[in-house]
């Protein structure tokens, strides 16, 4: 449905356009592009049919098979394996309206190939046995007549058509639709006729019996159109189907022999047939007649084999869908088109000077003769001796001789005046360019000797001129407000004003090399080059930007019109837009090239090589010859049809291009083949392609016509092409071709699983290496510190402990020689208890040093005991709180609190002079956190930071917090009071 959608806008557009896309009948043959491809140019051989689809494509039905031309490539189709054809021998083909192509083949059977798929019927399918020799269609299905007799397809399958529809005959020797609908079919008992709208076959009187004998003009201009018979005895018109063997027409050509020719009937009207070793064209055959002993009317165009007619025998013509007309011969392919730049390669042979005549044509003088010029190619030569140069003066054309100018009359015939040339000519004596002011005074440029005038009866040389005159310009330019400009070799123009000079170059803005050209158009001075073209604009010269930029180099020769301005170079014959051109913006130019029908290029050298005549055609030369172009009759480029994938190749193996490719894994390098066909202007298509799935954006090809990639990863892909003509008008995108590429085993989605298992028990395994790594060096260390905590326990107990008994003891001794309640002994005996609890808790730590196990403690009550010691050496209030729900804490972790909190308490007592103490202990998961709020008189950021110098409570409480696992955060300032949070795990 999607191609159908595309399909039905072509179509309509096509159906709109034909009466356009037909060769004007006042464009004789041979001001028609011909082009041949034989074998050398890779075309087939013994073509016997002609066929266009509705993609564009130009079908060739040969001996050796079936072929495809896009413009430039003859490709020999087959149908994808297993299909296959039953015959090479293609005797007949029909383009059908879906884009399939119907094949008859010489040996019998008949096919249907539409991209790709073919379908085969035999006599065993319905089909009549022998040769199929041409088709035709109408709105109820395909006629094709044979050797053994007619079919008809309906749309399901073939059947013979017989007697029970009225057609008596054993053979059907062509078969013909007019544009009326009614179809007739020639036999050995002459010819039947179905008319429009019938179901059964009428007999005709007559038995005239043809291979191909009717042709009608198609198109919407079909209908009422006359129809041409060839018979024996030539080709004539005839009044009716009924009538078709009174003879009451005359011949529009006379057999004198066997009738072995083609014929067709353009949409323009003229009709083409061939004799053995020619074609021939007549451009009104309503009206034409060989006169007696003639063999065509007087008004046929003919091309031979000595012209370049590929082959001597034709086997068919066909008129495409952009009116060019295609000639299939024993020798090749031939092309007949209309281009935009008509050639006459008479008489010039060699480049040339031009001047516009009088009415239609043009003035034209080499160094051997002086011609008038006609559009149709006639030449008639001019008297007087050859002249060098010619120009346009004001009454008439000024020729440039090698003694002297002369002035003549528009035609060129008459000479009005002579003007001897002046003696100095510099070394070469030879004239450049010339031209006539508005004012008659004549100014030349001479090779090597500057810059002269002619006014008031004698030759002079301007002094104000650069080098006083003695400087050759390339180009001279008499504008309308009386100045006169040159141009020069070194990018240098002057202009010349009431004998004052202004000079231009770079520093004025002009770059364009070689000044040859200068030119006067819309009011503007423009000066054009070997390097481009610039515009005058106030006191500065502005380059000109035009796409291409190659349109602008090497511009010999311009030309204005109310369609723009003309110029001629490098490139050929360019067309830039006035309005554009008056914008001072980038535009596009239009290019005339060799795909227009131009032939060779004019040297940057040659001046007045581009006119514009009288009747406005564009005329300009080249070393091939004179070419003229009309402005209001360029056809525009055609729009590109849609472009198709040929071929695809993977690691030298080719792949169908009709369905989905499967590719091997990992292919090395995949190679892309498409085309569009193009068969008028091949050469002007680029393309860009995208591989969707990989290419992010349309990859430029230019001119090429494949795709490469390398290195192609695995996934589906879908491949699109679209042509693009020289104006940059893109055709259809084509249809997408699917490309799947097959992963290799680590490719695999099941590979990568297995993988990422592989690696994650790896992964697993080394991290339960680490694990046992990370236990045996904490046993190790575990055991390194239980050593140690022993060692120091033991010290403990055997130094420290010791001596502090036997100074408890010697204390005691002395309290005990003291009277009971002398104060002295009472302090000496708090102290000796205090002393005592000291001991005690020193074997505590000395036990809890030994002890293996991991013990946990009840914080709060510790905490408690810490709070409530410190009271007693505070005079301030100290208050405890617990919040949250009360659990164990290691023993360790619950020490490091206690000895934490103590020295915040005392630090608040002893230094801050706080008042009021706060304890809070908070439970929370995972955590516990122990906040010391006082209203002391704070600390200084100093001493956070680093601690008082000789004190080490601050950082003792750090590096026991960060023992532990734990974090100490202290928020003070002076006179704020000081907030310690320790944050423990729990």
């Amino acid at each position: 449905m999607t191609v159908l959608l595309r399909l039905v806008p072509c179509a309509l557009l096509c159906l709109l356009c034909l009466p356009a896309l037909a060769i004007d009948l006042d464009r004789p043959l041979a001001q028609l592009e011909h082009t041949s491809w034989t074998s050398r140019n890779g075309a087939p051989a013994d073509i016997n049919a002609l066929a266009q689809d509705s993609d564009g494509w130009l079908w060739l039905g040969t001996s050796q098979g079936l072929y495809r031309f896009d413009g430039l490539r003859f490709e020999h189709v087959a149908p994808a394996a297993p299909q296959r054809f039953p015959d090479t021998d293609v005797y007949a083909l029909h383009a059908d309206a879906d884009g399939g192509l119907w094949i008859g083949w010489r040996l019998g059977g008949i096919s249907h190939y539409r991209q790709g798929v073919v379908r085969n019927w035999a006599a065993k399918d319905g089909v009549t046995a022998g040769s199929i020799w041409g088709f035709a269609a109408d709105a109820a299905g395909t006629w094709a007549a044979g050797i053994e007799g007619l079919n008809h397809f309906d749309g399901q399958r073939w059947r013979r058509v017989g007697a029970g529809r009225g057609f008596t005959a054993r053979k059907a020797s062509a078969v013909f639709v007019d544009a009326d609908g009614a179809v007739s079919a020639f036999s050995e008992q002459g010819l039947f006729v179905q008319p429009a709208g019938a179901t059964r076959f009428v007999k005709m009187p007559g038995k005239l019996d043809a291979r191909q004998p009717f042709a009608q003009r198609r198109g919407p201009a079909a209908r009422g159109a006359p129809v041409y018979i060839l018979e024996q005895g030539g080709i004539r018109i005839i009044d009716s189907l009924e009538r078709y063997e009174r003879r009451s027409r005359p011949w529009i050509y006379r057999q004198k022999g066997e009738v072995t020719g083609s014929m067709l009937a353009d949409r323009a009207g003229a009709l083409w047939y061939d004799v053995e070793g020619a074609i021939h064209r007549s451009v009104a055959p309503g009206s034409a007649a060989a006169p007696p002993g003639a063999e065509h009317a007087p008004d046929t165009q003919s091309f031979t084999v000595a012209q370049g007619l590929s082959g001597t025998l034709v086997g068919a013509f066909l008129e495409d869908a952009d009116g060019n007309v295609w000639v299939a011969t024993d020798g090749g392919l031939d092309r007949f088109r209309q281009t935009n730049v008509v050639r006459l390669a008479e008489p010039f042979h060699e480049s040339a000077s031009l001047a516009p005549a009088d009415g239609e044509g043009i003035i034209g003088v080499t160094e051997e003769r002086n011609w008038r010029v006609h559009g149709d190619g006639t030449a008639i030569q001019l008297p007087g001796p050859p002249a060098v140069h010619v120009v346009a003066a004001p009454d008439g054309v000024l020729l440039a001789h090698r003694t002297m100018l002369s002035l003549r009359t528009a035609d060129g015939r008459r000479t009005l005046r002579q003007v001897a040339l002046p003696q100095d000519l510099g070394p070469v004596g030879r004239i450049h360019t010339a031209t006539v002011a508005a004012d008659g005074t004549i100014w030349i440029a001479i090779v090597g000797g500057g810059v002269q005038r002619y006014r008031d009866g004698r030759w002079e040389r301007p002094a104000a001129l650069p080098k006083a005159g003695r400087k050759t310009p390339m180009s001279l330019l008499a504008d309308a407000r009386g100045r006169m400009w040159f141009g020069y070799i070194d990018n240098e123009v002057a202009m010349l004003e009431r004998d004052r000079v202004t000079t231009f170059g770079a520093a004025q803005g002009l770059r364009v090399g070689k000044v040859a050209t200068l030119v006067d158009y819309g009011g503007a001075i423009f000066a054009a080059g070997s390097d481009g073209m610039s515009r005058l604009d106030g006191a500065r010269f502005r380059p000109v930007a035009a796409r291409p930029a190659s349109a602008l180099a090497g511009v010999a020769g311009a030309a204005g019109g109310p369609e723009g301005l003309w110029l001629h170079g490098a490139a050929g014959i360019v067309l830039l837009d006035a309005k554009a051109l008056a914008s001072g913006r980038e535009f596009d130019a239009r290019v005339f090239d060799d795909s227009d029908g131009l032939r060779g290029r004019i040297a940057i050298l040659e001046a007045g090589g581009m006119r514009r005549a009288a009747d406005g055609r564009i005329w300009a030369i080249t070393g091939q010859g004179a070419f003229w172009l009309a402005p209001g009759g360029v056809r525009p480029e055609p729009v590109p049809r849609a472009a198709a994938v040929t071929g695809v190749e993977a690691d030298g193996k080719a792949y169908g291009a009709n369905a989905a490719v499967r590719l091997p894994p990992a292919p090395q390098r995949l190679v892309v083949r498409y085309a569009a066909p193009a068969l008028s202007m091949p050469a002007r298509l680029h393309y860009r392609y995208r591989l969707e799935g990989y290419d992010r954006d349309w990859q430029r090809a230019g001119a090429g016509i494949e795709a490469v990639y390398t290195g192609l990863p695995p996934g589906d892909y879908r491949f699109v092409v679209q042509a693009v003509n020289g104006a940059g008008v893109a055709g259809p995108v084509s249809l997408a071709l699917p490309l799947h590429v097959a992963p290799t085993l680590v490719q695999t989605t099941w590979f990568r699983l297995a993988c990422a298992v592989l690696l994650a028990a790896a992964l697993w395994a080394i991290h339960r290496q680490r694990l046992r790594i990370h236990d045996r060096r904490l046993q190790a260390l575990e055991h390194t510190r239980s050593e140690e905590r022993n060692r120091i326990a033991r010290e403990l107990h055997d130094t420290l402990l010791q001596s502090v008994q036997g100074l408890i003891l010697r204390f005691d001794a002395v309290t005990l020689q003291l009277p009971p309640g002398d104060p002295l002994r009472l302090s000496l005996d708090a102290a000796l208890a205090r002393a005592g609890t000291v001991v005690a808790e020193a074997r505590d730590r000395v036990q809890d040093l030994r002890a293996p196990e991991r013990k946990m403690l009840d914080l709060a009550p510790l905490l408690a005991d810490e709070v409530a010691a410190v009271r007693k050496e505070c005079d301030g209030e100290c208050t405890f709180e617990v919040a949250g729900a009360r659990r164990l804490v290691p023993a360790e972790n619950a020490d490091s609190c206690c000895r934490i909190v103590t020295e915040a308490l005392r630090n608040a007592c002893r230094h801050a002079q706080a008042t009021c103490v706060t304890v809070l202990l908070a439970y929370e998961p995972g955590a516990v956190r122990i906040t010391v709020s006082d209203d002391g008189k704070g600390i200084d950021a100093d001493i956070q930071r680093e601690g008082r110098p000789g004190h080490w409570g601050i950082a003792g409480m750090r590096e026991r917090a960060l023992g532990a696992g734990g974090v100490l955060d202290i928020v003070s300032a002076p006179g704020q009071g000081t907030t310690l949070t320790l944050a423990m795990p729990g």
